[in-house]
């Protein structure tokens, strides 16, 4: 197993998920419920592979984000946040990150408001003008 694949079955286990299986028929696929909820935005701003790569990172974190308790919510956002504006980022970069956040949020409430699968890992390939999402997600536990 690559260092990759090793990294990412850690990440799944840290999430109580024993193995992977397909996506159950009937049930959406999580690459296409992120790219219905990237849409509008990917039609509006996703004039580059750069800008099309972050607005799909910014939906990924704000669906994860929304898979966590409401007052456990900030600080992820925080979290997520530090991961992804550089610490000389300004106040405008932390502004739109969180505003694309809250957006997607919106969206995945009224989109999707009974798929709670939290996603674990994703591939975002943009070759010829066409955009390929792989997503990797998991049950969220039921915790006793």
């Amino acid at each position: 197993m690559t260092s990759e694949a090793e990294e990412r079955w850690k990440r799944l286990a840290a999430l109580g998920v024993r193995s992977e299986s397909p996506t159950p028929e009937g049930e959406a696929r999580m690459s296409a419920v992120i790219l219905q909820l990237a849409d509008p935005l990917l039609k509006q701003h996703g004039k580059t592979p750069q800008r099309a790569e972050a607005i799909i990172m910014l939906t990924v974190a704000a669906w994860n984000k929304s898979m966590f308790p409401p007052e456990k919510q900030p600080l992820i956002e925080k979290d997520l946040i530090n991961s992804f504006v550089p610490k000389d980022g300004n106040a405008e970069d932390v502004g739109v990150a969180l505003e694309i956040m809250d957006t997607m949020v919106e969206r995945r409430e009224k989109l999707f408001p009974d798929l709670h699968k939290i996603i674990v890992d994703y591939k975002c390939t943009i070759s010829g003008g066409r955009l390929t999402l792989e997503v990797s997600s998991a049950p969220i536990p039921k915790l006793a």
